[in-house]
């Protein structure tokens, strides 16, 4: 959102941005080339965004709106960690070592931060700056207040009309009545690249054993899972989601539910009266522990047992099951992004979710994915080969693609198809949303 323009070197080893000359963050300091310098080297020293800047050697100032970002190889990983979060936000550089930085963030956007309660409201109001909201189109609404609240509470607070947006958690019958008529509007985010997965830590056991992870994938009866819980999403065997170049369609049979050849298994791997595989982690982010209760399930009737423990999903995707000596966990497989080299190297060479790692090779192929002198036809071969890769070895057990999305009253505009998307983990960009009486 920030630069008009992003152009590769030749060699595909520079990145140039030609950035906004018309953007000032709430304190009044300009955005300018040594804004993302200052950001970029931020995110590179922080462990949370680190694999994300790993690919960027150094940031060089063109110009005052002219940055290049000087790469370790010619990679077009560079793309998706600079248009996520971390390290895409982009914060005023005269802010960076205010001590307050996580509760009083210093944006551009068109709002700033009125008052905020961790965990519990954030409220937003519209910059008066003079040119603050850069982008005419944003900043229609004086004030957005998001509150957390229990799904049930939600669903109570849009039919009373205390809410005007509420997440879905799957199950709208409450609410469907209301959706028949017109009052409320279901807004479904099916192509979301985001997966929600059955994580297996191939460094303890039973999951060193690729014959219990197959098991395992045999084991989940994936249809009725998703129709009960998200029936707008769809059910998923591999790791790569539909919206990126290379997805492979032949995947999706890999692991068709069968019981018995998942007994089969569980015994070739020494377990024929089953096997106790310890306490997942289980992201507290509808419908996750629903799902995870089901699988749950599906996994005592052919012998494996589990227990569950819910967790906050943010930490846990930041780095507490990576750093745990749990058997796994079930949380988002990945940030949403279209880049097919930058997903696999999240799902794969990624110690926040992959401990233990994968084969150098793969590591490699990876990075073929990831050469910005590919053409697209030529990534997405290496892509599908990656992919089937990681199915053969169910490095995963993925469940379905998508997420519920939200529920909206008829009053609601700007959200529509196109104009809104899934940020990370669950954020609704609401940047050209407006309300009428």
């Amino acid at each position: 959102m920030l630069a008009t323009k992003w152009t590769f070197s030749e060699d595909g080893r520079t990145l140039r941005l030609d950035l906004r000359d018309d953007v000032t963050f709430t304190d009044g300091t300009p955005f300018t080339s040594a804004t993302v310098k200052a950001n970029i080297e931020r995110y590179q020293a922080a462990e949370v965004s680190a694999q994300a800047t790993a690919i960027i050697d150094h940031v060089e100032i063109v110009d005052e709106h002219t940055a290049d970002l000087v790469l370790t190889a010619p990679s077009r990983a560079v793309l998706a960690g600079i248009s996520s979060a971390a390290p895409g936000i982009m914060i005023s550089e005269q802010a960076l070592d205010n001590p307050d930085l996580a509760t009083h963030p210093v944006g551009s956007g068109a709002w700033e931060i009125e008052s905020f309660r961790p965990m519990e409201q954030v409220v937003y109001k519209r910059r008066t700056d003079e040119g603050g909201i850069w982008d005419p189109e944003s900043g229609k609404v004086a004030k957005v207040e998001i509150a957390v609240r229990t799904t049930d509470a939600a669903y109570s607070a849009i039919r009373s009309g205390q809410a005007d947006v509420v997440l879905s958690n799957g199950d709208v019958n409450e609410l469907q009545s209301a959706i028949d008529q017109g009052t409320l509007v279901q807004r479904p985010l099916v192509n979301s690249s985001t997966t929600v997965t059955m994580f297996l830590n191939q460094t303890v056991e039973p999951f060193d054993d690729v014959r219990v992870r197959r098991a395992v994938n045999l084991a989940i009866n994936r249809r009725p899972l998703v129709e009960a819980l998200v029936p707008t999403t769809s059910p998923r065997v591999q790791p790569m989601a539909s919206a990126i170049n290379g997805f492979d369609e032949s995947l999706e049979s890999a692991y068709d539910f069968d019981p018995e050849k998942a007994k089969e298994l569980l015994a070739q791997a020494g377990h024929p009266d089953g096997v106790d595989a310890g306490t997942f982690y289980v992201g507290n982010y509808e419908p996750i522990p629903k799902a995870a209760q089901i699988v749950q399930s599906d996994l005592a009737d052919v012998g494996i047992d589990i227990d569950l423990e819910l967790y906050d999903v943010r930490q846990l995707s930041s780095g507490v099951y990576g750093k745990s000596d749990r058997p796994g966990a079930f949380m988002f497989l990945a940030y949403p992004g279209v880049e097919p080299g930058a997903a696999l190297r999240f799902f794969l060479d990624n110690p926040l979710n992959m401990p233990g790692g994968v084969p150098q090779d793969v590591v490699d192929r990876i990075g073929a994915i990831d050469d910005s002198t590919a053409t697209e036809d030529q990534r997405a071969e290496r892509t599908r080969a990656v992919t089937g890769w990681a199915v053969d070895q169910a490095m995963f057990a993925p469940l379905y693609q998508g997420v519920p999305g939200w529920v909206m009253t008829d009053k609601v505009h700007g959200v529509e198809e196109g104009k809104a998307f899934l940020a990370p983990l669950g954020g609704q960009d609401l940047r050209h949303a407006w309300i009428s009486k």
